[in-house]
């Protein structure tokens, strides 16, 4: 190889190259955007229609699958859901995870909008949202007051809200909890009635009297004037002044029957900071920025608003993404910092100060200018890309202690330091650069893995890759530069040994050359040991809990009230005051968030806020601090006082990492009937309530709706002259208010125009008796006389899953249960149920998540190993010699086994990447081992005698790459938590365990291998 020796003849370009690399990533560090977690777009859009009065089969049938119909006319989904209530109906369609989010959602606006004219005139309200990320509040604010009116709190946050949106990196300031104003008119029915005015000639009235009709230009003399005519309202006395209509010679003005005031819509969304009065503000960055930097121009003004309030108003601090993103970056550099200190200091005491120094420096070189390349890529710090750093950090000196130690071992031969780094650099380059790409090639997959964990922990191998390229073009360059000017020459003489090198001599020359004479001299009985351990070691997988996506480990969860179909939303903010009491009684609480009809502001990636819903609340907890035995502790009493609470079903939920599901155990049943599709669910129900460990088991399709009829006897009103839809456009007045104009304040503000019907609360059943209706001769009808008020039971809600009715039954897994204890055996007795003809079931939650990700997984396996074998294939242009690289492999998973389960944590996502991190570590030390087998043996060697060289001279940097991986691993594997500590554990025990086994397998497996070619030769030969 020539590269070591042009880098060592140019070393002033040498040393400018990379001081060039290095100034590109320190600028790279300073500039990089700041995050908690990798931002994540879902390609997907939700409909939302509100059609009030409508039952859920009518909305079904006029608004769901008119909408599921043009939505599947789309390329590329993945699935459609659908959850109708009465007077409400969301559509969901998403779409393949490597499809182009924008894209995807200008297609469902164009298909919702070819249909829109075929929809129902009643629908009130449709609107179109596009699921993303970027919508996540990095911080909620809680604007407090007992006492203000809203007007008043809107008023202060909308000045507030001009303020923050100079900031150029802020994309959205939302408003929370805010009822909008409206210009309500009253209506007194029989005051309407006996001065014969319909309510028809109302609408149409302030509809004709609400226009700005521009009056065009008009020239005179050399000026052109523009015209303008009365235009629309002005103030409320204008509207009050109305005239409506004539009876009996008289003007009848809008004041006569009605009032005319400013109000707020029907309030269906209710907030609360630790149980007081509040409005949230939500204030959202743009992506791709420094949540820092923005929180450092964010926080003065916070600051300063908060002194300007007036008394009685107070703003706090609901949740502070800055805060939290800070503390963990500054968590994970310090775990970096301390395993840098772990692997320099591992490394000084091995190799000695001078090979010490040029080992150290390929740590922050690679990292620094790794960091450039890894936001040239696009991505920014973040937990996931530092912890690769973290995991980068040991394997990234592996290449510069390999070609130190055999620099170092060409000089003790005599060569000068100038040769002795030429020639052992160039050596050892095609093999440390065969060693490094079958590392690389192993992360590739994961790097181009599907879907949404794909996305989350992509981060993660490419910035791995990239650190490890770096190193390997250190190792090639300017390692062999700084040992030609740095080491001292010594001529033949031995260095001298001392500290750390003294005891890996010892071990050489002591019980691991007798361990490996013995296993050579007895290869057979040594593979039949090693299998033995191989099989039990897999025999014990089973006792290895497996926990896909780990907890988020953040002090702050979530609890969810859901009630029964039907509840209004002061039943419900009962129950949120009942959870506000219970937790007014814990001291780990710091402050908590009150979201009564409504979601709290979407502040965690997975954590999807739920639209408007009389019969949810959301409490957002956060607590002074956590530590894993306090916080699981919070869990369990919050947990055991909530689960006794009658009439509701309340869960509490702590954040954690992967894709959102709706609860770990979610069972979909299919089918068109509902009659038959209730009967199922309730079985199914009844399977998954006896099953140990599933606990707030929640089947809504059972439950149904007590409905209030108006019965219209059509027969009746059509002999009266009365048009249906006029009984109805009445009905929607009194009992709820209809909209029929705006009215623009001086500020440009629009506010509703709605008519309600003068009832001083409430519509009650014997306000019926107030009502009237216009027949088409102008005559006032006592609606009574052809409408009867009647109770029927209708379905609660219809679900639909892919265009089919479908039953959703949902539950939490107990502490203590995995999701494998409660799930299986649920789908046992599923695959017994008689299911009817036409219905099936499909498992959804936790479950199919995994499974989707573990898919992509075991498609990224098969891809790496087959990447890696035609590497070794061509480097060691054979099969034979790549097999038995190969070989170490399945033996470096019982470290990962028995690591696991002695420290108890999980087989989760992180722990493959640290599976997939040690597969790579391990063919590196077995190719390095081989390749020099091979030179062994091509100068003559015997074969034993090449095989206990070999490992005796490989042994110190193989042991030594160990031992500074798992220093590099250690600070962040043991505070790691559930996200991390799997990942470390499994690389530290698979070292552990295949460093020995690698020295000593390869070597038999090599000889076993010898042997068997010999024979066949020998066998070809008579």
């Amino acid at each position: 190889m020539k590269l070591p020796r042009l880098a060592i003849e140019n070393s002033s370009f040498t040393w400018m190259f990379f001081i060039f690399l290095t100034v590109i990533g320190i600028r790279s560090l300073l500039v990089m955007p700041r995050t908690e977690n990798p931002e994540i777009t879902v390609p997907g859009s939700s409909i939302i229609v509100l059609m009030p009065g409508a039952s859920s089969l009518d909305i079904e049938q006029m608004v769901a699958l008119p909408l599921e119909e043009a939505l599947n006319e789309l390329e590329d989904i993945d699935k459609i859901k659908t959850n109708v209530r009465d007077g409400l109906a969301v559509v969901s369609v998403e779409f393949d995870f490597n499809t182009d989010a924008d894209e995807k959602f200008d297609e469902v606006v164009q298909q919702v909008n070819s249909i829109r004219s075929t929809l129902p005139e009643e629908v009130m309200q449709l609107e179109m949202w596009q699921w993303s990320t970027a919508d996540m509040a990095m911080i909620q604010l809680a604007l407090i007051s007992e006492t203000a009116p809203f007007a008043e709190l809107e008023q202060e946050a909308e000045q507030f809200r001009k303020r923050i949106k100079r900031i150029r990196s802020i994309r959205k300031v939302n408003l929370y909890g805010l009822p909008d104003q409206e210009i309500h008119i009253y209506l007194d029915f029989e005051k309407m009635a006996m001065v014969n005015t319909s309510l028809g000639q109302v609408t149409r009235a302030i509809e004709s009297n609400n226009v700005n009709i521009p009056g065009g230009d008009v020239k005179i003399g050399p000026n052109s004037l523009s015209v303008k005519s009365s235009g629309s309202y002005q103030n409320l006395d204008e509207i009050r002044n109305t005239v409506v209509n004539s009876y009996r010679g008289r003007l009848i003005y809008l004041r006569d029957f009605a009032r005319v005031e400013f109000g707020y819509e029907q309030q269906n969304y209710l907030t609360r900071f630790d149980s007081r009065r509040s409005i949230f503000i939500g204030i959202s960055q743009k992506e791709g920025l420094n949540v820092l930097q923005t929180s450092d121009e964010l926080l003065p003004l916070i600051e300063s608003f908060r002194d300007e309030l007036p008394e009685g108003m107070d703003l706090e601090v609901i949740h502070d993404q800055p805060s939290t993103v800070r503390n963990r970056i500054n968590g994970f550099l310090m775990n970096l910092l301390q395993g840098i200190i772990l692997v320099g200091l591992v490394i000084f005491l091995s190799l000695g100060f001078r090979s010490s120094i040029v080992v150290v420096i390929a740590i922050p070189l690679s990292l620094i200018i790794g960091l450039g390349f890894v936001d040239m890529a696009g991505f920014g710090l973040q937990q996931i890309s530092i912890g690769a750093l973290v995991v980068a950090l040991g394997m990234l000196v592996d290449n510069s202690i390999v070609m130190v130690e055999n620099i170092n071992r060409f000089m003790g031969m005599g060569h000068s330091r100038k040769e002795a780094s030429i020639l052992a650099a160039s050596e050892i380059g095609w093999p440390v650069i065969t060693a490094t790409l079958t590392t690389i090639l192993a992360f590739v997959p994961l790097a181009a893995m599907p879907y949404m964990t794909g996305a989350f922990i992509k981060s993660m191998p490419v910035t791995i890759m990239i650190t490890l390229t770096i190193s390997l073009l250190i190792a090639l360059t300017l390692t062999p530069v700084i040992t030609s000017r740095l080491f001292r020459e010594r001529g033949k003489n031995p260095e001298k040994i001392r500290g750390a090198r003294w005891l890996l001599r010892w071990i050489i020359e002591n019980p691991f050359r007798s361990s490996l004479r013995f296993a050579l001299r007895s290869p057979v009985r040594t593979v039949v040991l090693a299998v033995v351990f191989l099989l039990g070691s897999l025999w014990m997988f089973q006792y290895v809990d497996i926990s896909f996506f780990p907890k988020a480990e953040q002090p702050n969860l979530m609890i969810r009230a859901t009630l029964p179909e039907g509840t209004n939303l002061d039943r419900t903010d009962q129950v949120a005051r009942y959870m506000e009491r219970v937790l007014d009684t814990m001291p780990e609480v710091k402050n908590y968030a009150t979201n009564v009809g409504h979601g709290n502001p979407q502040i965690y990636y997975n954590v999807i806020p739920r639209r408007y819903d009389t019969r949810f609340a959301e409490i957002y907890v956060e607590l002074h601090s956590y530590t894993p035995e306090s916080f699981t502790e919070v869990l369990y009493r919050l947990r055991k006082e909530f689960d006794q609470y009658p009439g509701a079903r309340i869960r509490v939920k702590e954040f954690e990492q992967g894709p959102p599901y709706d609860a770990p155990v979610q069972v979909y049943l299919n089918g068109e009937d509902l009659g038959v599709l209730k009967e199922i669910s309730a079985d199914v129900e009844s399977l998954i309530r006896e099953q140990p460990g599933a606990i707030n088991v929640e089947n809504q399709f059972v439950k149904t709706n007590t409905e209030l009829l108006f019965d219209i006897n059509k027969e009746k009103a059509n002999m009266l002259g009365v048009p249906v839809i006029e009984i109805d456009r009445t009905i929607r007045t009194a009992v709820s208010g209809i909209g029929i104009s705006k009215f623009r304040d001086k500020s440009g503000k629009e506010y509703p125009i709605v008519l309600k019907m003068d009832h001083g609360g409430d519509f009650r059943v014997e306000d019926l008796d107030k009502v009237y209706v216009s027949s088409l001769s102008g005559k006032q009808i006592q609606m009574k006389q052809f409408v009867d008020l009647k109770l029927q039971q209708v379905p609660s809600a219809i679900r639909r899953l892919n265009m089919e009715r479908t039953a959703e039954i949902l539950a939490d897994i107990e502490t203590g249960f995995t999701l494998d204890e409660v799930i299986e055996p649920i789908i046992e007795k599923l695959e017994h149920y008689p299911m009817p003809a036409g219905y099936s079931y499909k498992i959804g939650g936790e479950l199919e998540s995994r499974t989707d990700s573990f898919g992509g997984m075991a498609n990224a396996v098969l891809i790496a190993v087959i990447s890696i074998l035609s590497v070794l294939v061509l480097q060691f242009r054979s099969f034979r010699q790549p097999f038995i690289v190969f070989l170490a492999i399945p033996f470096a998973v019982t470290g990962m086994i028995w690591a696991l389960w002695i420290t108890g944590n999980t087989f989760s996502f992180t722990a493959f990447i640290g599976l997939t991190s040690l597969v790579g570590i391990v063919v590196n030390n077995s190719i390095i081992l081989v390749d020099y087998i091979n030179k062994l043996r091509s100068r003559g060697e015997p074969l034993n005698e090449a095989l206990q060289l070999a490992a005796e001279t490989r042994l110190t940097p193989i042991v030594l790459t160990a031992f500074t991986t798992i220093g590099g691993l250690l600070p962040l594997t043991l505070r790691g938590g559930t996200l991390w500590a799997p990942m470390g554990w499994t690389i530290i025990g698979g070292l552990l365990v295949s460093t020995l086994l690698t020295l000593v397998l390869v070597p038999v497996f090599y000889k076993l291998f010898e042997r068997a070619v010999d024979k066949s030769l020998v066998d070809k030969a008579r």
